[in-house]
């Protein structure tokens, strides 16, 4: 089994090994509710998103997504296991639209 890591989709017998990535809108204008989710069978760890031109006026846990330039570092590298979420609050005029740049996938 080939699995590119590089790729934003990966389908393995069509399996979807991604990050998924769910925002909404909160009650309070400007502010975003994001889930990061692995929703594959695999671990996943080392992931990063694209985030250039991301900001906050409210403070977000970096074990949670730490920018860094235009990279944010998901779950401070570590892995999330099928099932695994992860829950932040952004605030901004607008909805950021968070692209999964890389990660590593690792299937027993």
């Amino acid at each position: 089994m080939v699995i590119n890591i590089l790729c934003n989709r990966i389908d393995v017998y069509g399996q979807d090994f991604n990050l998924s990535i769910r925002q909404e809108q909160t009650a309070a204008p400007g502010e975003w509710d994001v889930t990061l989710e692995n929703t594959s069978p695999c671990v996943i760890l080392n992931a990063y998103l694209d985030c250039k031109g991301f900001q906050s006026h409210r403070e977000i846990d970096p074990k949670v997504i730490l920018k860094q330039g235009d990279v944010c570092i998901v779950n401070d590298g570590q892995r999330m296991n099928p099932s695994d979420s992860l829950h932040f609050i952004y605030a901004w005029e607008t909805q950021f639209a968070f692209k999964l740049l890389n990660q590593s996938i690792a299937c027993s």
